[in-house]
């Protein structure tokens, strides 16, 4: 699909958008658990995603306001757009407890840190909140608009950054929250962990997934992991190991096993956006998450 096309289909996308109707937005407030995360947590239809991006400095979208309907017709937290069935919500509906998403598509652990003041400031996180969720870290080896497989990553550097980070934040946590008990949450496995450490881009033939061996990857996947755990840590915060415990609901994995998208994906399941969670893969996490609570 050419460049133009793109931009077509998101503006035309974005104008229907504008004209559905539109429920009121959620309003911020304390909450028993307050969830703050990544794409894999906030999970949004690519499709509204791709919309506001690609309209959001345009004179059409000016005109018709896209960005602001889109906010009203679909969930979001202050900027930040959010699947009804990503694994936050699915875990308010599996406990009943109420759970607060601050998660924001594109995060790292840097930009963590002010998301925990704008949720202090709307009143989401308090005195009364008994737990916080915390699943960041893939984005900090994010460079440009994809992941730089060739870069020859610091990752010493990336690893020190995002633990004096995380620490920040669990301060910030406690001032707030003193009460509340931290959970971080790991990221569920794209690449096969051994042998060719495939990732499926192309899911098209039912129980045929396609795919190549990306050993970069898996590599960083695996040292996501590791920061994760070493900074639950350091923080005192209890750490579910996702990536080990998804090891075989891969891109790769059968149909009906699969809990992470491909890029170009008709076989998996319920899934807003390519290379992120199925409905099931989102369902498994918040299963996790309840457990650890």
């Amino acid at each position: 699909m050419t460049s133009l096309l793109r931009k077509a289909v998101a503006v035309l996308t974005a104008a229907a958008l504008v004209l559905s109707p539109a429920p009121a937005a959620a309003q911020p407030a304390a909450a028993n658990v307050v969830v703050f995360g990544d794409s894999f947590a906030a999970n949004p239809d690519q499709y509204r995603a791709t919309a506001l991006q690609s309209t959001g400095a345009s004179s059409l979208s000016s005109i018709l306001g896209a960005p602001e309907r889109i906010f009203e017709s679909y969930p979001h937290q202050r900027g930040c757009l959010q699947g009804p069935d990503n694994w936050p919500r699915q875990l308010q509906a599996a406990t009943g407890r109420q759970v607060a998403d601050w998660s924001c598509t594109g995060h790292t652990s840097a930009e963590l840190l002010p998301r925990i003041d704008d949720a202090v400031r709307a009143g989401s996180l308090t005195h009364a909140t008994r737990s916080v969720v915390i699943s960041v870290g893939f984005n900090d080896f994010w460079r440009g608009p994809a992941v730089n497989l060739t870069a020859g990553y610091d990752t010493a550097a990336i690893q020190d950054a995002y633990l004096r980070n995380l620490r920040e934040a669990a301060g910030k946590i406690r001032a707030a929250a003193p009460g509340a008990r931290i959970v971080m949450v790991g990221m569920l496995s794209v690449t096969e962990a051994a042998g060719a450490q495939r990732v499926c881009l192309l899911n098209v033939v039912p129980n045929l997934p396609l795919g190549i061996p990306v050993p970069p990857v898996q590599r960083l996947e695996s040292l996501n992991q590791d920061n994760q755990r070493r900074a639950a840590s350091q923080i005192g915060a209890a750490f579910i190991d996702i990536k080990a415990m998804s090891a075989g609901h891969t891109t790769c994995a059968p149909d009906s096993q699969r809990w992470v998208a491909g890029l170009i994906d008709t076989t998996t399941d319920s899934y807003n956006m390519a290379l992120h969670p199925s409905r099931a893969g989102s369902t498994f996490v918040a299963q996790q998450v309840a457990g650890a609570l």
